[in-house]
């Protein structure tokens, strides 16, 4: 396989868990067990029973970026070359975690030679190939539920479910039910098992509690986010719980007050991190008892607005979850979109322009959502971000 994009320094064992969490209430229900997706046998491989006996991973590196959408001209790319490395300037930054998340902010649907809707130039839609090309980058596991999951029509939502499982990229947000829409997705690498919920506060065709997608997309409802965070916990099968929430309103600078108000709930129901897309530019970093809120990360393979500046320089994050309820470690590292390339501050040759820049706005913003202390900025690109104080 000719990949240009991270080759993994270690194997990630997946895991699917099939988990009913209870709607509208603190109770858990009973999961069913996890299926663990066969890998074959490394050579000399140790015996069953020494791996058995292995310590368990005591902490589990996670990146997260922002909208990616394989729709208007990256589709077009996918189709004419459907190998491209569309995330190899990321190769280091990503190969850097044990885990990479992005928001999928398309379908990815057959639909000839159509990449965008004709009467609608706000209507997405990735090809196939767009589920290899998450692969070649060694994106773990995407968020669905989103404004775009419906832009062509339930079969194609759930064609991408189906892209999604064929490639072996892990999803959560939107499903065959409701039920299945709201269930996380668990990453278990090295026996540290990590739970993604995601749900969807925008909808494009309305309200969304009022259209069919309600029956298929986890909406941003409190109450039944905040149940599912604590069902989670009292089940005790999980080491650490990351929310992504992609609302707000787009190109504005502050998270609007009910986004705010949901990443407390969510942290406070027992979730370790909060992480937000949709604006399409980045938003402030807070902490809520130590723990990150990270409002918008902005865009990650998607073009820049000429009309709005800021959404040049997207926000990928580096997070450090660990055992045992200590809290994450956090870094922030810039993204600079050029043309429909990401490219890192650690490799962008603009560094010295861009890393003032952005790390002026982003602590200017934090300032405004509850603050947080930037450390020096590594030769990669990342600051260390921490609570204030």
């Amino acid at each position: 396989m000719k990949i240009r994009s991270p080759r993994l320094p270690e194997p990630i064992r997946l895991s699917l868990l099939t988990l009913a969490i209870a709607t509208g209430c603190d109770a858990p229900q009973r999961p069913a067990e996890a299926v663990t997706m066969p890998r074959p046998a490394p050579p000399q491989a140790a015996p069953a029973a020494a791996k058995a006996a292995a310590p368990k991973a005591d902490r589990l590196t996670l990146v997260a970026g922002g909208d990616v959408s394989f729709g208007r001209l990256v589709g077009q790319i996918l189709l004419r070359e459907p190998e491209r490395a569309l995330f190899a300037p990321m190769e280091a930054l990503l190969r850097s975690a044990d885990v990479r998340f992005v928001n999928l902010e398309c379908p990815i649907s057959d639909q000839g030679k159509e990449t965008v809707s004709p009467e609608n130039n706000l209507v997405f839609n990735g090809p196939p190939a767009s589920a290899n090309a998450l692969v070649r980058a060694g994106i773990t596991v995407v968020s669905t539920a989103n404004n775009h999951a419906w832009d062509y029509g339930k079969p194609a939502m759930l064609e991408t479910l189906t892209h999604l499982d064929r490639a072996g990229v892990l999803h959560a947000g939107t499903g065959g039910t409701i039920e299945e829409a709201r269930r996380p997705a668990i990453v278990d690498h090295e026996g540290f098992r990590l739970a993604i919920l995601a749900v969807t506060d925008v909808w494009n065709q309305g309200a969304l509690s009022k259209h069919p997608g309600r029956e298929f997309v986890a909406s941003a409802d409190s109450s039944e986010l905040t149940g599912a965070v604590r069902a989670l916990r009292a089940e005790g099968k999980v080491d650490a719980i990351v929310v992504s929430y992609h609302g707000g309103e787009e190109y504005r600078d502050d998270p609007l007050p009910t986004t705010r108000a949901l990443a407390e709930a969510v942290i406070d129901a027992g979730a370790d991190a909060f992480l937000g897309h949709h604006p399409h530019v980045a938003q402030g970093i807070a902490f809520r008892a130590g723990k990150p809120i990270v409002y918008s990360m902005g865009n990650l393979l998607m073009r820049m607005h000429s009309g709005h500046p800021e959404t040049e320089m997207g926000l990928v994050v580096r997070l450090e979850l660990l055992r045992g309820g200590d809290k994450p470690k956090l870094w922030a590292c810039p993204v600079r979109i050029q043309g429909i390339e990401p490219i890192p501050l650690g490799a962008d040759p603009r560094r010295s322009a861009n890393e003032g820049r952005f790390f002026g706005r982003l602590t200017a913003l934090s300032r405004r959502v509850g603050d947080a202390t930037f450390g020096a900025v590594g030769a990669d690109g990342c600051a260390p971000v921490t609570p204030p104080g």
